[in-house]
């Protein structure tokens, strides 16, 4: 079998059992089993299709078993990882993908986990004795050797437990070890947590699954790898929902878990930050597109303003620098991404992208390391007491993933340069230094939520920045709504939650997802008029115009009169072609605001598509008479006029127009009206103009579409095919 036949079978196989048609899922699990020529696999197979004929042969004989559905449910799950192990060992013998490539590295070398926690355990001890040794007896080089050595075991744990399908006895054992009361390793364990979310994201494994929620309900365990820890679970369910369906102890977990009132907490924390993923890319692309391109136009500005600075003075209280960047939109840009970074927005990933592409970025382990200043490649940079390394090691600001980048870029500028950077960096910044060390501590919850942030903001890295990237499932090319997530969405049912949500959603302009979370809070009689206005808000955003103006409709009989209610009643109406109930609404706000430009000039364009353009004119010279004089209430009179058969002032409406500020259509409208008047020749220029802007079937495109008005000015159509013919001819 080809792997893409051998993904088909096993997809089969998996919704056959999602299905629960076990006896077709063992057919199809046979011809899996039979290509591997695996006699434990086949073996294994057998046991659980002769489990499974027993047990429906006692319900078929009437017999009741108390235990049935645990032993339906553990055939079921031991069927599924049959089936994953059974495609694992297929696709392994010849795909290239940097998994399998690994996993066939791993074979060829055999180390368990045991082993290598035993190993790193023996270099950590040799780190703590050369910490202990005087400095005189120190070296660089020795330090280095012993740190890179620590480093490698690193690689070989996270290979190891990436790539364990399915998980031995031994090496399940050795991680419960590792997780234990009498260990402090937070680096193995953060490691460890990493390597069995890509493992799972590989294969779905209801054990490695399990441990990951034990992890985080482990009140022992470090508060910040709980939430990573969680964070990995979700992502894990959201990838394989119908499979956490299936499992009752999953669901039985979960049950444990909503018992601790900060789990809810935690998963709505964990929800909001991967919402707040899905505006990265937008973030990025405005520094990328709208901030940085203006700055690169002030380049020149700033190097003339430098060298007529004199450089005495205070370069931040010159009023020329402000004024300068005020002007482009520069401060109020600056101000904006300001703000979304203290919202927890990830402002740094279009500056941070360029720099993963140092060597320590090619080891996929190392996208997933806790940063430590103490790191081979760049330890020797940071002094011991340097405020930079106080900063970088304890700042809240980058994830652990920018600090490396940071780091390592500073370690490859040359060490003169480097050293008189470092120099000015800690005689400036020591008191920031210290008062950054010394701050207060924040809140519990406000550390949970900061950790949430950062990891997703890590974890976002390496699925879309990761040199071999497009050979991972990214969970954050999906939506990552926890809404969908069997057991999940049970504890983010409460109205409380599904508001906050759907706030956030709405405030994110994630307008279908609100829209399904604000559905849900209506439908459980909880909705106000706040929920109804969103909600139709949320439609109208989607241009579905009639449910936006049905849930408007609910919002105004709460809250009667409500003019931002009824304006937007009236603009549904209006987008969903039905003028005239549009202007019952208008009518209703004029009277509440009888010099509102903006209702004038909507009243004007209902009347006008309800074919009352006579009325529609009356409204656009008031228009007009209230507005700041210009091109804009122009138009509309322009064209009122012309179909009110006043040619003459429509044709000097648009030529005032077109000296202004013209498009095509004001080319082709004044040529109606020119063509009305009988002044043929310069319509035919007006026609010229336009066409040789937009082509001259888009010009007959126009004149077909505005038939009928001009059939109503008693415009020959046969003139107008001809007029189109001299234009092919002319800008042929």
């Amino acid at each position: 079998m080809k792997s893409e036949q051998i993904e088909t079978t096993k997809n089969n196989i998996l919704n056959l059992l999602r299905e629960k048609r076990l006896a077709e899922a063992f057919s199809s699990l046979k011809t899996l089993v039979e290509e591997t020529s695996d006699w434990h696999i086949s073996e294994k197979l057998s046991e659980l299709e002769q489990s499974y004929r027993y047990m429906i042969h006692y319900v078929a004989e009437g017999i009741d078993d108390p235990k049935r559905d645990d032993i339906y449910e553990n055939i079921i799950a031991e069927t599924i990882k049959l089936c994953e192990t059974a495609t694992n060992e297929l696709i392994a013998r010849t795909s290239t993908k940097l998994y399998y490539a690994t996993l066939r590295t791993e074979r060829m070398h055999p180390e368990n986990t045991e082993a290598i926690l035993a190993r790193r355990k023996r270099a950590l001890d040799k780190i703590a004795v050369f910490d202990e040794l005087p400095d005189s007896d120190k070296d660089e080089a020795t330090e280095q050797a012993l740190l890179h050595d620590k480093e490698n075991i690193n690689f070989a744990l996270f290979r190891r437990l990436w790539t364990a399908f399915p998980i031995s006895s031994d090496d399940f054992k050795a991680v419960k070890e590792l997780f234990s009361e009498t260990s402090c390793d937070t680096e193995a364990q953060e490691i460890a947590v990493n390597a069995i979310m890509l493992n799972l994201l590989e294969h779905y494994n209801e054990t490695l699954l399990l441990l990951l929620l034990d992890i985080y309900a482990d009140e022992k365990i470090d508060s910040q790898l709980q939430i990573k820890s969680l964070c990995c679970a979700l992502i894990v369910m959201h990838r394989y929902p119908d499979m956490v369906a299936l499992s009752r102890q999953v669901r039985l977990r979960f049950a444990s878990l909503s018992e601790n009132p900060r789990t809810e907490t935690d998963i709505v924390t964990i929800f909001l930050q991967f919402i707040r993923s899905r505006g990265t890319e937008r973030i990025s692309r405005k520094v990328r597109e709208e901030l940085v391109p203006q700055l690169m136009k002030l380049k020149p500005e700033i190097r003339r303003k430098m060298q007529a600075m004199d450089f005495d003075d205070d370069m931040e209280k010159n009023p020329d620098w402000q004024e300068m960047l005020d002007k482009s939109g520069i401060t109020e840009k600056m101000q904006e991404l300001n703000q979304m970074q203290i919202e927890g927005n990830d402002v740094f990933l279009s500056s941070f992208a360029r720099l993963k592409n140092f060597p320590f970025f090619a080891e996929i382990s190392n996208w997933f390391l806790p940063f430590t200043p103490r790191h081979s490649s760049f330890f020797t940079i940071f002094p011991p007491k340097s405020p930079l390394k106080a900063i970088i090691g304890h700042s809240d600001v980058f994830c652990d993933s920018d600090k490396y980048s940071f780091a390592l870029s500073v370690a490859a500028v040359p060490q003169q340069q480097r050293d008189m950077m470092l120099q000015q960096f800690d005689e400036q910044n020591a008191q920031f230094a210290e008062a950054f060390g010394n701050g207060d501590i924040p809140a519990p919850e406000k550390a949970r939520e900061n950790t949430a942030n950062k990891y997703v903001q890590n974890l976002y890295r390496f699925f879309n920045l990761f040199r071999r990237k497009s050979e991972f499932y990214n969970p954050f090319g999906t939506t990552l709504n926890l809404m969908q997530v069997p057991f999940v969405c049970e504890i983010l049912s409460d109205t409380r939650n599904l508001k906050l949500i759907a706030e956030f959603y709405f405030k994110q302009e994630y307008y279908a997802d609100a829209l399904s979370i604000f559905e849900q809070i209506t439908a459980s009689g909880n909705a106000d008029v706040s929920i109804y206005q969103k909600t139709g808000f949320c439609h109208e955003s989607l241009k579905q115009y009639a449910k936006a103006a049905e849930a408007y409709d609910k919002a105004e009989l709460s809250k009667n009169d409500d003019i931002w209610t009824l304006k937007h009643i009236a603009l549904c109406l209006k987008a969903n072609g039905e003028p005239e109930k549009a202007l019952e609404y208008y009518r209703r706000i004029e009277k509440m605001q009888p010099d509102n430009i903006a209702v004038a000039n909507n009243i004007g364009n209902c009347l006008l598509d309800a074919g009352n353009p006579e009325e529609a004119l009356q409204y656009f010279y008031k228009v007009d008479y209230m507005a700041d004089k210009g091109t804009r209430t122009l138009r509309p009179l322009a064209w009122c006029t012309f179909l009110t058969g006043r040619y003459e002032q429509s044709a000097e409406y648009y030529g005032r127009i077109i000296a202004d500020s013209p498009t095509p259509d004001d080319y082709i409208n004044r040529g109606h009206a020119l063509l009305a008047l009988k002044h043929t020749k310069e319509a035919v220029d007006d026609y010229r103009k336009a066409a040789s802007q937009i082509g001259v079937d888009k010009v007959a495109a126009t004149m077909e579409a505005d038939s009928r008005y001009l059939s109503a000015a008693e415009i020959d159509n046969s003139l107008l095919h001809m007029i189109i013919d001299k234009l092919h001819y002319d800008l042929a």
